[in-house]
């Protein structure tokens, strides 16, 4: 596992570091009470993309973008034993921090130890608040676990730091989703995303949150994401919609443009063309000082893949 794997990467293979290291010291923390993503709470301040999910709800999901990465059945493991988590991504550096996961479950102590005793790669070390964790050099990965929290980093996970705060509206915006989270400073990745489908529209966001939630009653394995691009104003988040609109119309003229059902694209791949599609298959709503867009009827592979050619920009 290398610091280079995009984002879409490291959220399973975080949690497969969870499964794997269960036996460290556990962490101490105090959850705010009825507290929703709850995991939200502990992470550091300064990310560049906040991700949250509940695994009960996105388990699917979460192991199709799994799958792109990983095969066998550790993951299924994994998400077995997690109900939710969170993990912040940091900009790429050289050194500090690059990214911390809070997970919590039901973790298997006794056969974490037995598997971590007798692998070298492995070593544990003590931070220098004096709490115990396991460091893996080869992987540039430290955990900290209990039986049912997790703490994962490329650092000492104990290690002092500001926590962070979503973002006002964030709360309101991610109740029911199984996936979803936020951009901080997201006008120059939202920019370079839409560059890349060949669309020459410069969107000034303030804010950026994303969310995925299944639709069973519409079709069994059947998906909507949802993305809010929150403005400085009512009258921005107006002019922005008049934009959208536009890109949308020339959007529907490009010769890729066609109802949904009949693309045939390549299971493992989606073109800037057919992302361009997606994001404007859909009229943009608006909501406020924000836009609101939605891409429907997606399964969980095409999500996977939508993630993984939107972290590209993200790194």
């Amino acid at each position: 596992m290398k610091l280079r794997l995009r984002l879409t990467a490291l959220f399973p293979l975080l949690l497969l570091a969870v499964f794997f290291a269960s036996c460290a010291s556990a962490p101490t923390v105090s959850f705010p009470p009825e507290q929703e993503a709850r995991e939200l709470t502990i992470l550091p301040a300064g990310a560049r993309v906040y991700l949250w999910a509940d695994v009960a709800q996105g388990r699917q999901l979460l192991y199709a973008i799994s799958s792109l990465y990983i095969t066998g059945d550790g993951v299924s493991d994994v998400l077995d034993s997690t109900s939710s988590a969170a993990v912040a991504f940091f900009p790429a550096q050289e050194e500090g921090r690059r990214f911390f996961l809070a997970a919590s479950g039901s973790f298997p102590r006794a056969r974490a130890s037995m598997a971590l005793t007798f692998n070298r790669s492995w070593r544990r070390q003590r931070s220098v608040t004096g709490n115990s964790y396991w460091y893996s050099p080869g992987e540039n990965i430290a955990l900290a676990l209990g039986s049912n929290l997790a703490l994962v980093s490329n650092i000492d996970p104990y290690e002092q730091f500001e926590f962070e705060v979503p973002p006002p509206g964030f709360s309101e915006f991610n109740r029911g989703y199984a996936l979803s989270g936020w951009v901080n400073d997201p006008s120059p990745l939202i920019n370079s995303f839409i560059s890349a489908m060949g669309i020459p529209l410069q969107v000034p966001a303030e804010k950026f949150f994303f969310g995925a939630v299944s639709t069973p009653m519409i079709a069994e394995g059947d998906w909507e994401l949802v993305f809010r691009i929150g403005t400085a104003s009512q009258a921005q988040a107006q002019f922005l919609l008049g934009l959208f609109s536009l890109a949308r119309f020339f959007v529907m003229q490009m010769p890729q443009a066609m109802p949904q059902d009949q693309l045939a694209p390549d299971p493992y791949v989606i073109s800037p063309e057919e992302a361009a599609f997606l994001l404007f298959a859909n009229a943009p709503e608006l909501d406020g000082d924000g836009l609101i867009l939605r891409i429907g009827h997606l399964n969980e592979t095409r999500i996977a893949l939508l993630f993984a050619m939107f972290s590209v920009y993200s790194n």
